[in-house]
């Protein structure tokens, strides 16, 4: 966890450094400084895209289901999608021109690398979804052993999914075991430069770098995207980490709450890989290639314009208050909070 907060403060004190070094050596004024705070405000809410949150969210589970407890999920997802972001600022920065042509919609590298970008994040985020739905199952079965034996001994493994349906839903992602491996998805995951903050950081950097700001200050800029984005899902992460480890550690106890985040976690991933699928489908045409005559390309429409840009919001905040109140709940009820009457003299 420490290690996490001093990469999140680094990218801090570089961004900053590298705005302060343009605004008192070349004198360039206050209006860079308003452009930073967009910056790191587009950066800070980007962290919390539906897709960074159910991805964070997901991963996490699955990691603690197999006996790992990784405090960088987050950090290491938004290192990755951080990288791509200051590289592109950088080229546009040194004026590559091929770079600001690759990044206008209807150019067909922009085309290429939304795909795969789309593909790779559906994908992931549907695999993932499976394998946690083995520690759902899993669960439920823990809880209809226990409504008929409440007095069943459980031990510390006994969420960890079992039998040949767990093997199944699990394998496809079985080599994805440590947080670097989250780093290599948060790089392709942002590959298609099609989200709202990313694009808009860009354009923030060209018209600054127009308007004859210096280049050691512009690098300022993404810096300063990546030290917000990268904050919010570091601590998105160990927001799910203490929320899914506590939900190991006393699972008599907190069975239900197990089955209400991870069934939480379990729909958000399936719900933005049917959208990632929806998006596919609309981009490449097949919504209006065969699928029409059955009346379902209005559906694929819809689905690939459903605008999620506040449900990252939502999600995170409805994880954060089932645990405020679990834990509320859980204080009350436990024995070191009964009031014991004092013996008689």
């Amino acid at each position: 966890m420490g290690a996490s907060f001093a990469v999140v403060g680094l990218l801090h004190l570089i961004g900053i450094t590298l705005l302060a070094f343009g605004v008192f050596r070349e004198g360039i004024g206050a209006a860079i400084i308003g452009v930073a705070l967009i910056a790191y405000l587009r950066g800070l809410v980007h962290s919390f895209d539906f897709d960074h949150v159910s991805m964070i969210d997901n991963s996490t589970r699955k990691f603690v289901t197999e006996g790992h407890r990784p405090a960088s999920v987050g950090l290491a997802f938004s290192a990755g999608h951080s990288t791509v972001v200051i590289l592109t600022s950088a080229l546009v920065v040194g004026g590559a021109s091929w770079i600001r042509h690759a990044l206008e919609a209807d150019s067909q590298t922009a085309t290429v690398l939304g795909i795969v970008g789309v593909g790779v994040s559906g994908s992931y985020l549907l695999l993932v979804a499976l394998a946690n739905m083995a520690g759902f199952l899993q669960a439920l079965r823990l809880r209809r052993q226990l409504n008929r034996n409440p007095q069943l001994s459980i031990d510390t493994d006994a969420l960890r999914p079992k039998g040949p349906a767990a093997r199944v839903l699990t394998a496809p992602l079985a080599r994805i075991t440590a947080p670097r491996h989250v780093y290599l998805l948060g790089m392709l995951f942002s590959l298609g430069f099609d989200t709202s903050s990313q694009i808009g950081l860009l354009v923030l950097t060209t018209g600054a770098a127009l308007a004859g700001v210096p280049p050691i200050a512009l690098l300022g800029l993404p810096f300063l995207f990546a030290a917000a984005m990268t904050l919010g899902d570091t601590a998105n992460g160990l927001m799910m980490l203490r929320m899914y480890t506590t939900a190991q550690r006393e699972p008599r106890r907190l069975i239900t709450y197990n089955l209400l985040i991870t069934g939480i976690g379990i729909v958000s991933g399936l719900l933005v890989a049917l959208l990632a699928a929806a998006a596919l489908l609309d981009s490449a045409g097949f919504a209006s290639v065969g699928l029409a005559s059955v009346g379902r390309a209005p559906v694929i429409a819809a689905l690939a314009s459903a605008d999620t840009e506040h449900a990252g919001f939502m999600l995170a905040a409805l994880m954060a208050a089932i645990g405020a109140v679990t834990w509320v709940i859980w204080r009350r009820s436990s024995p070191s909070r009964v009031q014991v009457p004092p013996a008689p003299r």
